[in-house]
């Protein structure tokens, strides 16, 4: 039998939201280090990243998500490791800058369906 940990990573259950499909850089910086990545998938809350950088699970970070275009960062001041997995990390989503929340509900929606890139 596998400790959960590992078999939460092969069947991610849709957490009541989609999962949209991205591909946009990140920094990350919290008392557990600080670095750069790619935000693989997103919902409102929380995403998926790739990264060099390993973060401990329960690492508390602060988020810059740089979308396309000239759209401004989306700022998440406290996001928290919930699991990783080689050079991936989950995070979730506690508290969002000003109308951060609100950019990034846009965002997912202009986002759903299929994502063709």
């Amino acid at each position: 039998m596998m400790p959960p940990e590992q078999d939460d990573e092969k069947e991610l259950q849709p957490r009541g939201r989609p999962r949209v499909p991205v591909d946009y850089p990140v920094q990350f910086t919290g008392d557990e280090g600080a670095g750069h990545g790619i935000v693989r998938n997103l919902t409102l809350a929380g995403g998926e990243v790739d990264s060099q950088i390993q973060l401990p699970i329960g690492a508390r970070v602060c988020l810059h998500v740089q979308p396309p275009g000239a759209r401004p960062p989306i700022i998440i001041t406290l996001a928290i490791v919930r699991w990783k997995q080689g050079d991936r990390f989950g995070i979730e989503f506690v508290r969002f800058e000003g109308t951060a929340k609100d950019q990034l509900k846009d965002m997912l929606n202009q986002r759903e369906g299929p994502a063709e890139e």
